[in-house]
């Protein structure tokens, strides 16, 4: 397959920890729905084999399903090349980052990807609907707590935390796209960084970024007012109190044009790529005074 064609598969695929069932409740089919519990005895660097077997049987069963309710292939085309990307990239941030389960939403337009922190059996539904169930009751059983809003220079990355452990919130397409028309020298149209962060300790994905330093002052002041704007648009009608994370050479000048109501005045002055899930839910109780 083409570089251009696996970088188009790429962007339609979307990993999330937050769950909006409006958003899907008008999806029309063929859809298919996929749930499948994770394995975590060999996640350092790439999927462990049991998850790896486990979704491509998921896959077939899916596979099977749409051939007996749509004579033509076509029809699901779009829903086998998402499925079948997934499965042949073992890397991915959803794989590397799982918690307890991943919910797989897929049509023929894109697939979104759910972090789940509840157990779920294994099950492949095809239907003209998403099967929507396991992650409506995730919903329900995950509690934000704070949010952390980690930032440098030249990205930023939110995550959703709770006593126990904190999770990866998708940035809206739409933020992406603002960011990618903003900063087009920074992100050359790829703004993927832009909302991936490693808890666990895996390589940076701005390692090949420009250093912060290089980054002029006035470029800096431009960045920080766009994540203003992304996070007023991000924390509109949520109260969820949110923690920065940043070096202290950008803490000031970010607070001096910060304008979303629920940023904490107490931050954690620490470069957030240094940092691991362990460490930042600590760091928040301490801010939280929990």
């Amino acid at each position: 397959m083409r570089k251009e064609a696996i970088r188009e598969l790429s962007q339609r695929v979307h990993f999330s920890s937050g769950f909006d069932a409006k958003r899907f409740k008008q999806a029309s089919g063929p859809s298919v729905s996929i749930y499948m519990p994770i394995q975590h005895a060999e996640r350092e660097e790439r999927r462990d084999e049991w998850n790896r077997i486990e979704f491509k049987d998921l896959t077939k069963q899916a596979r099977v399903q749409l051939a007996e309710r749509f004579p033509d292939a076509r029809q699901y085309a779009g829903i086998m090349e998402l499925l079948d990307y997934i499965l042949d990239h073992g890397d991915l941030s959803l794989w590397l980052e799982a918690d307890k389960s991943l919910g797989f939403l897929v049509n023929n337009d894109e697939a979104d990807v759910f972090n789940m922190d509840v157990a779920v059996d294994p099950l492949s539904i095809v239907d003209d609907h998403f099967y929507m169930g396991p992650l409506m009751q995730n919903a329900e059983h995950d509690r934000v707590a704070y949010k952390f809003l980690l930032l440098n220079a030249d990205f930023f990355s939110v995550l959703d935390g709770d006593e126990q452990q904190v999770r990866y919130e998708q940035l809206p397409d739409e933020i992406k796209q603002y960011f990618a028309e903003m900063f087009p020298a920074t992100f050359n149209g790829d703004t993927s960084v832009l909302d991936y962060y490693s808890l666990e300790g895996h390589e940076s994905p701005y390692h090949d970024h420009r250093s912060r330093n290089d980054v002029k002052k006035e470029e800096a002041e431009k960045f920080f007012r766009a994540v203003d704007k992304a996070m007023c648009a991000m924390t509109e009608g949520d109260d969820t109190p949110v923690i920065l994370v940043t070096l202290p050479e950008h803490e000031h000048a970010f607070r001096e044009i910060a304008t979303f109501k629920t940023l904490l005045p107490q931050g954690i002055n620490k470069d957030p790529r240094t940092l691991s899930g362990t460490q930042l839910v600590k760091m928040a109780c301490e801010v939280l005074g929990e």
